[in-house]
């Protein structure tokens, strides 16, 4: 054991100095196994080749002493391994489908030549992945295209087990918008790579309305992943498909009429302001292309694609405004086999999106929705080396970023961005509508590199397969809050003046020559090693640790407020705000109980910290900055006229009113996952899992100054709204108020929870059942059933979207009604099941279902307290509501005509067949507006499409 850990501790050590890289941002995909003779003896020197029509020229390895063989990071696809030994049969292994992030165990047995010299074996592909601890589903291209779905990568995301989705997509309606989810309850910290480029957003947006015709397969693992995932949310990896050794081409047209689009208006629908949510137009096209220069030498892919999306939004006339979207996306990827050691991987991708009418509601009027025109690319270029049978590295070099503005629709001069608190509803010019400091343009930037190398490492005691890497990322975010929509932000209550909010906005005509925006920023540094080590065929140990160093700070920024008697005019300096270094141990012990590559036992242990990103962006005195006043409007005009009718300071927001908690801890989750999977006929597996997430040190942003004190006994009466929109009745909380001493005191500190409230500590629990089948036969099948219980800290801000769900958000507020505590615990479940089935003469039939429990909720009130100000709380505990179970249902006709190695297939899909009208969100404010539906099901819409490849 002893030569066992010097020899990987010098491979370790040789990998750092000279490897460069394989794969950092995700599991690697890899073949693996064991040849033998007849007698099962292990047979050193074999020459084993691996060829796929995924895979430029082909790859060769040698087994070592212990038999034992890999193909490090290795496309996925189709491949066929020879094994070739002087005095043996050849033996060929044809039809074994690599999965991307998966690594398979294909072992096998050599007899002695005779007459016959070679032996083709054609057999179902392993499924079973026995060496790694993930809990993950993989989307190739068949079953992407293959029933009826929308088109992007958040429909992928629906279909994974363990990720519970914030919002549906009825043909196409979500096309425009991030849809938001959580992975085994972790809303946010994913991390979303495309072809190698980490396009994160912030902590947890994808960042990019992707080509999704373009993908080759996309992986959703949000469990047991090794030490190359950073943070404990989904790692969503998908892969750009590549050109290859014949020229293959795709194109698609889909189109849904209008005449053909349902209605599920009814009666109790309308009683709750239901005015529908059809798509009036929605239409796209994808062309691609791919194929070689050089054959087994250089190749080209390239696509392109355009959709229009155009829809009613509930509560918004439809002679006023609608929603609408129009996109277009520029593809390319270059592959070169530089040598026979070399592959060198050239990757770019473009991306236009408009939306007029952005963040329209029921509740946002169309005059203060914001406009938006943004361009968004992503790039990079890999260098993969095969520096021996045992040394493979991967060097990644790649850029993401945007241009993303959001503007108003009208002149805030006539139009003042207002706000009733009360009932949630907007109007004036766009300011909630556009983002919390109003309108804004936002320049992202994320340079970054990866380089990790992979040594493979036989041993009289079995197999090591060492990973190590550097990950480096310099994610800047310049935002500019250009105070197009003005300074003043007004907050009504009830119709009637309360309180204004007042920006240090300059003039929006000297943006960029008098004053600035605020570049935020966080560098990050990760160094990982790991060994997986195949202790006997049927054990296989994993231990690794990560290393990160996160170091957010904002550059230089001018002030020049236009309110110059509230915010005076500065020259900030460029400054760190805190630099954190953590380290993350991962240990996973996978059992192939049955000896034959056909199950799994796995049990995981791993911690992960969050990635910072821009949360402290109001911690940069150049920002964006405000303060809250009670508004005192002595001359009843509803209009702010000076610094004279402002009352009590109520809050403050920004850098200079914001200190940071020198003690701050990185919030983080330790997981324990445990699952079991079986594969079964026609490559059909199994699989059930329990994971548990604990959630630590979580922080937020409040003022200090009034923690704990809380103390004052305060009864107020409020008028309950009902469900029908009339009265339910009176009743008193007793609430707690702020002594009068800290009326106006604001000390806001960005800090982690308090103990008061238990901390900023969340548990997730989940079990899951899945059971897939891969498509072969003419058939495929993936299912899946999550049942989730969780204890977390639920916000007292209730999303207006028309486009999510569950809209109460999870963080801490001070809280001033003791009757009701803001730590909630609560439970969901969702299930789902896509198939397909080819009929004979080319006639296929596919379904996509998905049914989602309705999310718990609480009635919020706003009362305004004498020294607090306006405060929001719950009224009951979450658990006793639930919103409406969701079922959506899709079904997929087709029929297919070949004309040599051309195929044309058209479509028929039917989404919602149901016509459910099944509610998403409504507000839960208590006011006029109480129970007013603000999303719900889009009706029953069919789409006919066209596909043609060749």
């Amino acid at each position: 054991m002893r030569h066992s850990l010097s020899c990987s501790s010098l491979a370790i050590a040789f990998t750092l100095l000279f490897g460069t890289a394989a794969l950092g941002q995700g599991q690697a995909t890899s073949l693996a196994g064991i040849v033998t003779d007849a007698q099962g003896g292990v047979l050193p020197g074999v020459t084993v080749t691996a060829t796929s029509p995924a895979l430029i020229g082909s790859r060769a390895a040698v087994s070592e002493p212990n038999g034992s063989y890999r193909f490090p990071s290795v496309p996925e696809g189709s491949y066929t391994l020879s094994f070739e030994l002087s005095g043996f049969q050849t033996y060929k292994r044809t039809n074994i489908i690599l999965s991307l992030g998966q690594t398979l165990t294909v072992d096998a047995q050599l007899q002695v030549q005779s007459l016959q010299e070679s032996v083709t074996v054609t057999a179902e592909s392993p499924v079973v992945d026995v060496q790694t601890t993930s809990v993950s589903s993989t989307l190739n291209t068949a079953k992407l295209v293959g029933v009826p779905t929308a088109t992007d990568l958040w429909s992928a995301l629906a279909r994974a087990p363990g990720v519970r989705m914030q919002g549906y997509d009825v043909g196409g309606s979500h096309k425009s918008e991030q849809t938001g989810y959580e992975a085994f309850g972790v809303r946010g910290q994913a991390r979303v790579v495309t072809e190698g480029v980490d396009t994160t957003e912030g902590s947890g947006g994808a960042g990019f309305y992707q080509d999704y015709y373009a993908q080759n397969e996309i992986a959703v693992s949000a469990a047991g992943q090794d030490v190359t995932m950073n943070t404990p949310g989904a790692a969503v990896i998908s892969s750009i498909k590549s050109g290859g050794n014949q020229v293959r081409g795709f194109m698609t047209l889909s189109y849904e009429p209008q005449s053909w689009i349902g209605n599920n208006i009814d009666a109790a629908a309308t009683a709750r302001g239901f005015t529908g949510v059809p798509n009036n137009k929605f239409w796209e096209l994808h062309p691609d292309v791919g194929g070689p220069i050089v054959r087994d030498r250089l190749w080209f892919f390239g696509a392109y694609n355009h959709f229009t999306i155009d829809e009613d939004i509930t509560g918004v006339a439809h002679d006023r405004a609608t929603y609408q979207g129009y996109y277009n996306n520029y593809t390319t990827k270059e592959t070169f086999k530089a040598s026979r050691k070399d592959t060198i991987i050239g990757y770019y991708q473009l991306g236009r999106l408009r939306t007029p009418n952005r963040n329209l509601s029921a509740l946002t009027s169309p005059e203060s929705a914001a406009t938006q025109e943004s361009k968004t690319h992503m790039y990079n270029g890999k260098w993969q080396r095969v520096w021996s049978n045992r040394l493979f590295s991967e060097l990644n070099v790649g850029d993401f970023g945007y241009h993303f503005p959001q503007g108003p629709l009208v002149d805030y001069r006539t139009n003042p961005p207002r706000i009733d608190t009360a009932t949630g509803v907007q109007t004036g010019a766009a300011f909630a509508a556009a983002g919390a400091n109003g309108p804004f343009v936002i320049e992202r930037n994320k340079p970054q590199l990866f380089a990790t190398a992979t040594y493979f490492l036989p041993t009289g005691r079995g197999s090591h397969d060492l990973k190590t890497g550097i990950e480096w990322l310099d994610d800047a975010q310049l935002t500019e809050n250009t105070g197009e929509s003005g300074p003043v932000y007004y907050q009504d209550l009830n119709g009637r003046a309360d309180q204004v909010q007042l920006f240090n906005f300059g003039d929006p005509a000297t943006l960029r020559t008098a004053w600035t925006g605020a570049d935020n920023r966080n560098r990050r540094l990760a160094l990982f090693v790991q060994d997986r080590w195949a202790a006997t065929p049927r054990v296989t140990l994993t231990a690794g640790i990560r290393y990160d160093r996160q170091r957010p700070y904002y550059k230089d920024s001018t002030l020049a407020p236009q309110l110059s008697a509230i915010f005076p005019a500065a020259t900030i300096p460029g400054a760190t705000l805190l630099e954190r270094n953590t380290v993350s141990p991962r240990v996973g012990i996978s059992v192939d109980p049955s000896g034959d590559t056909k199950s799994a036992v796995k049990v995981f242990y791993g911690r992960y910290y969050n990635n910072m990103a821009s949360d402290f962006a109001n911690l940069n005195p150049g920002g964006a900055a405000s303060r809250t006043y009670r508004f005192t409007d002595p001359n009843g005009n509803n209009l702010f006229d000076g610094p004279q009718e402002l009352g009590p300071l109520v809050a403050t927001t920004g850098g200079t009113t914001t200190t940071l908690d020198p003690n701050l801890k990185v919030p983080h989750a330790d997981e324990v996952d445990l699952s079991y999977q079986r594969q079964f006929w026609g490559e059909s597996s199994a699989r059930v899992a329990y994971v548990r997430k604990m959630v630590r040190d979580i922080y937020a942003n409040f003022n200090i100054a009034r923690d704990g004190q809380f103390t004052v006994p305060f009864s107020t009466p409020v008028i309950l709204r009902s469900f029908d929109g009339g009265i339910l009745g009176t009743q008193v909380f007793d609430v707690l108020d702020i002594p009068a001493s800290l009326r106006g005191v604001v000390r806001n500190q960005f800090t982690n929870v308090p103990d008061a409230v238990g901390g900023g500590s969340y548990n997730y629990d989940t079990i899951e059942l899945a059971f897939n089948k891969r498509f072969a036969g003419g058939v495929f099948l993936d299912s899946s059933f999550d049942y989730l219980r969780r204890d977390e800290l639920r916000l007292n801000v209730a999303s207006t979207s028309a486009f999510g769900t569950d809209p109460l958000g999870i963080g801490y507020f001070q809280n001033v009604n003791p009757a009701v505590s803001n730590r909630q615990s609560s439970s969901t479940w969702q299930a789902r099941a896509a198939g397909r089935y080819q009929f004979p003469y080319a006639i296929g039939v596919g379904a996509n279902v998905q049914v989602q429990s309705g999310w718990p909720w609480s009635r919020l009130v706003s009362v305004a307290l004498p020294n607090a100000g306006t405060q929001t709380f719950f009224i009951e505990n979450i658990d006793h509501n639930r919103s409406e179970t969701v079922p959506l249902v899709g079904l997929r006709g087709d029929k297919s005509w070949r004309s040599g190695d051309r195929r044309v297939t058209v479509m028929l899909d039917v989404f919602n067949l149901l016509n459910s009208n099944a509610v998403s969100n409504f507000t839960l404010i208590n006011g006029a507006n109480f129970n007013k539906i603000l999303a719900a099901l889009q009706p029953r819409t069919v789409q006919i499409g066209a596909r043609m490849e060749f």
